[in-house]
């Protein structure tokens, strides 16, 4: 019977279906580098274990190519059917049945040494930061605490700070479902919330999150020092492993295995990096000196792949690497970490690195990155380009509308970072810009202090809720139609709209606009036209702004079919066989136009029914969200209708409307929305 690492290489192999002999690319778990992780020992110290189990025909071994490892092809083991056999009568003890349930994106399962007692120590905390030297094992320890919670039935989040992420980003990383900060926090009490890599947290989005982990009940952190922040946290420094424990992680044929463990401090890191042949530091505290002068010194031509992820700011895929196909040898010395987005260098690693490259090395690494396609490229190009003193203002400006879209916490970073070296009015402006689309007024009224726009001025405004104090006076017709489209949806479901939206658009001067833009401008305006007759039960009117319309176009235009249809919503009886067949009618139709219209039958029917058919309304897409206001006002509805009826918690929904009406500059719908969450307090 097979017992100890081969067992457990067995019992880790046998997971995987005999298909995966065949298989092309494979995943990392069945290389040497992904064994020794799993089972928690240094490389070496599985060689023998490895050797015996293919001398029995145990496993096998091939060459394959490992998924995100690299182009080159490399060694990888699988189980064999004597194999199967002989984990099949491995012994393991006893277990707790798992009744919890862990999400988010920990980092792969590994077997621990000399932390159960931390571990244990940890499970009933309730908000605690473990702190320590990189390399020490607290992402390590913070897996192993996540699997025990959920042994004992808790509810577990696992998120990992990056430079370019905010509480947005780890909220989706949480799945919690929300954006909002209210609502996640309401919806996920009683869960356990992690946190891993604090320190990587950006002075840009610090507030946020410190905000949000004051006010959390049950949260765990993992973060070097200088900690970002402590208050209402207890802090427990990760010790280095014993020597007896520090031992065990390696070669059984050592013979001075004590005294390694001694000379490395106990470091798990420092203990993976050692080489049998080579020299050991004088004592523990020379640890970075020793892989500097030892570690880094053994390496080959591979030490270019090196350089290059010294550099970089956050994870990347493997195969946006100029040196992809020397990774293999970097994962061989156990030098790198590897995560679901990516690649990084181990940050011990990385800090003794970093330090001896400068502006070429980054000049070098920008003119790469300028070649990938793709968000993340563009973020890891400018920090090239800011950490080479090249001209990031200008490639901050270029870029920040596509970046807007979908990497606006990156880009905030970047501009943040940019302007606490050279501040300048257009990067206040950049920043003011891009902090009113993310809905923080406070840092947006920061930097308009330092730059001259009006036009922001005004964005600011509707942000804070300070209506009263906005004038139109000068502006041109695009903005002023923009506005009048702003104000009819600025309300909750079945309410009237302000007054004086007619008259706004009465005021629209179009002599100067071009043939093509008056007729784009009066379709707008014949659009508003139509819902604020609809919402008046004008009947005629609205008709006879349909067959205008239809002079400026035709018959068949879907704009004009849409209105069509939402006059139909309006003007059929809700218990009539053609109210049912418009609602089917309308529930096949896709894209936002429809769901404008989805959300219309829903203010008209029955409570029971617009239970059953806000569970057909699908939220628009995170882009478009991002992207488009219009997108935003509709996902605020969508949520304010799940509170309403019940079909989704009451205050989060509610919470989560609320900050999309702000956000989409709807203060007086926010408002409203904030006067419920109070009744329902």
């Amino acid at each position: 019977m097979v017992s100890g690492p081969q067992g457990r290489i067995l019992q880790l192999l046998s997971t995987y279906s005999p298909s995966i002999e065949t298989a092309w690319d494979v995943p990392r778990d069945i290389c040497l580098p992904g064994l020794a992780e799993f089972i928690g020992v240094v490389r070496s110290a599985l060689h023998q274990p490895i050797n015996d189990l293919l001398e029995k025909g145990l496993i096998s071994e091939r060459k394959a190519h490992v998924i995100g490892g690299g182009s080159r092809r490399r060694k990888v083991y699988h189980i064999t059917e004597e194999g199967r056999k002989a984990c099949s009568e491995i012994v393991t003890p006893d277990r707790k049945v798992e009744v919890g349930e862990l999400f988010g994106n920990p980092p792969p399962a590994t077997q621990i040494t000399g932390r159960d007692n931390l571990v244990s120590a940890l499970l009933d905390a309730k908000k605690v930061i473990i702190t320590g030297l990189p390399g020490i094992g607290k992402t390590a320890i913070l897996r192993a605490l996540a699997d025990a919670m959920v042994a004992n039935g808790e509810q577990v989040r696992f998120a990992r700070m990056e430079s370019f992420k905010d509480i947005t980003a780890i909220l989706e990383e949480w799945e919690i479902g929300f954006t909002s900060e209210s609502a996640a926090l309401n919806s996920s009490k009683g869960d356990v919330l992690i946190l891993d890599e604090l320190q990587e947290l950006s002075q840009r989005h610090s507030g946020r999150i410190e905000e949000f982990v004051g006010k959390a009940e049950r949260l765990i952190i993992a973060s070097r020092a200088p900690l970002p922040f402590q208050e209402g946290f207890e802090v427990l420094e990760v010790p280095p492993l014993e020597v007896e424990d520090a031992a065990k992680l390696l070669p059984d044929h050592l013979e001075n295995r004590e005294l390694v463990a001694e000379r490395l401090g106990g470091h798990p890191l420092a203990l993976q990096l050692h080489d049998e042949g080579a020299d050991l530091p004088e004592s523990s505290a020379d640890i970075q000196n020793w892989i500097e002068d030892i570690v880094l010194a053994g390496l080959g031509e591979e030490i270019i792949a090196l350089d290059e992820l010294a550099l970089l700011p956050v994870p990347v895929p493997a195969e946006h690497l100029l040196h992809e196909e020397m990774l293999g040898e970097l994962d061989d010395h156990a030098l790198l970490r590897w995560h679901l987005n990516g690649v990084e260098l181990h940050h011990l690693v990385r800090n003794v690195r970093s330090t001896m490259l400068g502006t070429k090395h980054h000049a070098a690494a920008a003119e790469h990155w300028s070649q990938k396609k793709g968000d993340l490229a563009r973020l890891v190009e400018m920090h090239h380009i800011l950490e080479s003193d090249g001209d990031i203002e200008a490639h901050l400006i270029a870029n920040s509308e596509a970046l807007m879209v979908r990497s606006n916490a990156g880009l905030a970073t970047l501009i943040g970072d940019a302007l606490s070296r050279t501040p300048t009015p257009k990067l206040h402006r950049l920043a003011a810009m891009v902090a009113i689309e993310r809905g923080e007024a406070d840092i947006a009224a920061i930097h308009l202090e330092e730059c001259d726009s009006p036009d922001l001025m005004f964005s600011l405004g509707l942000l804070e809720g300070r209506i009263e104090e906005i004038s139109l006076e000068g502006s041109d017709a695009t903005f002023i139609i923009s506005e009048a489209t702003r104000r009819l949806d600025d309300r909750m479901p079945n309410e009237q709209p302000i007054d004086g939206i007619d008259e706004l658009l009465d005021d629209i001067d179009m002599s100067e606009v071009t043939p093509e833009m008056r007729r784009l401008m009066l379709v707008a305006i014949a659009h508003i036209r139509h819902a604020l007759a609809i919402v008046k039960s004008d009947e005629k009117s609205a008709r006879n702004i349909r067959e205008n319309l239809c002079a400026l176009s035709h018959v068949d235009d879907p704009q004009v079919l849409a209105l069509e249809i939402r006059a139909e919503i309006a003007e059929t009886p809700i218990t009539s066989p053609s109210f049912k067949r418009l609602i089917e009618r309308v529930f096949a139709m896709n894209g936002l136009r429809a769901t404008m219209l989805q959300l219309a039958i829903i203010e008209r029917v029955e409570e029971d029914d617009a239970k059953n058919l806000i569970e057909r309304i699908m939220l628009p897409d995170i882009e478009s969200q991002a992207n488009l206001s219009s997108a935003r006002r509709i996902a605020a509805k969508i949520w304010y209708w799940r509170s309403r009826l019940g079909t989704h918690n009451r205050f989060s929904s509610l919470a989560e409307a609320l900050a999309l009406w702000k956000q989409s500059m709807c203060p007086r719908a926010a408002a409203s929305a904030a006067e419920l969450m109070h009744k329902i307090l």
